[in-house]
């Protein structure tokens, strides 16, 4: 968090100051998509990267990295060094508050007569936003979803041929896109498809624009459906076979992407909240604490609401691999029994 303070000859001056869970997600950042907002080019070179513009320097697992030329008074070491050797952050708290920037957080002002200037301030420094180069084959994209998520072949196939995921080449991780009515993506965020070194991995791609969320769009329909993720909808259309409702992913509990969405898009009359059956998911739906709820926010824009929660678990994928689950125990006892039928004949036949 950025905040401002006066030294002891009264001049104001800007501080930063994070808690240990904002140092952990900006340690868990990557670090090639660190590289390539401040305008370096990773290049792959075996297991590891060195920069277009820095051969010398090499990064390792995506979290570490080492400039064997040693120059600099920073030769090495996590994302906070990275942005503090070649971000323009003068030290760790500032790194950390410069890394949740490109996260795509909000950092708040403590001042607030410098917000608007801040908010320019940031704007103007956005990162141009680059998506990852694509796989030429999606093997692990398919392998995670269907193998660790439960999903059907056919379910991941109509999100790629739609171009709202696809595999990417660098590091295999799932990028799901956002578009806007023009079909431009204006929204990446990107998902592990392997829990490395025992993180899982996800982060938005730098620059994105977080007004937009993968969507998929029915002018026929005037029922929108509502995600906080894509792989919670994907599960929904699995378990319900809804192919015809429009679709929107939030990617968060914040509601930026709905407004987008109906303010993009007119035709839409039915709103069906379809989020986590969890503390933070239905706060935001009901609201707490005096705080209105999504539920009764868009009634008062006139939509109809609904709600829609998982019948088992927290989420809707976990909703389908329970089901699953519960599916292969009933088959596995239905051939435990026909196997018993069948000894007890074989039996009698025998006598």
């Amino acid at each position: 968090m950025k905040y401002q303070y006066k030294t002891r000859e009264g001049i104001t001056q800007w501080g930063y100051s994070y808690t240990q869970e904002e140092r952990q997600e900006a340690l868990n950042l990557s670090l090639t998509s660190l590289a390539v907002s401040l305008g370096y080019t990773p290049v792959q070179t075996g297991s590891h990267y060195h920069l277009k513009e820095m051969d010398s320097l090499v990064i390792y697992n995506d979290r570490t990295w080492n400039r064997w030329s040693g120059k600099g008074n920073i030769t090495g070491g996590t994302t906070i060094d990275f942005m503090m050797a070649f971000g323009d952050a003068s030290n760790a708290a500032e790194a950390i508050n410069k890394l949740l920037e490109l996260n795509g957080k909000d950092i708040v002002v403590k001042n607030d007569n410098h917000k608007d200037e801040y908010s320019n301030r940031k704007e103007s420094h956005r990162p141009v936003f680059a998506l990852p180069p694509k796989n030429q084959n999606y093997k692990r994209l398919y392998a995670y979803l269907m193998q660790t998520r439960g999903l059907s072949q056919d379910v991941i196939s109509d999100f790629v041929h739609r171009r709202l995921i696809y595999e990417d080449s660098v590091h295999h991780n799932i990028v799901f896109c956002g578009m806007d009515p023009e079909g431009n993506i204006r929204y990446a965020g990107l998902r592990g498809t392997a829990d490395i070194y025992g993180k899982k991995f996800k982060m938005d791609v730098p620059g994105n624009d977080k007004n937009y969320g993968v969507n998929i769009v029915n002018p026929r329909s005037d029922v929108l459906k509502v995600f906080e993720s894509v792989i919670d909808c994907m599960s929904y259309i699995d378990l319900t076979g809804d192919t015809t409702s429009n679709k929107l992913i939030l990617g968060m509990v914040e509601d930026n992407p709905l407004m987008q969405f109906i303010k993009d898009y007119n035709h839409i009359r039915y709103i069906v909240f379809c989020l986590d059956n969890d503390e933070a998911g239905q706060k935001a739906i009901y609201g707490k604490d005096g705080r209105i709820g999504l539920k009764e926010k868009y009634e008062q824009l006139g939509f109809s609401v609904l709600v829609d929660k998982p019948e088992l678990g927290k989420d809707f994928n976990e909703c389908l691999l329970l089901k699953k689950k519960q599916a292969n125990d009933v088959t596995a006892i239905a051939e435990q029994d026909n196997e018993v039928t069948e000894d007890i004949y074989r039996h009698k036949r025998g006598r």
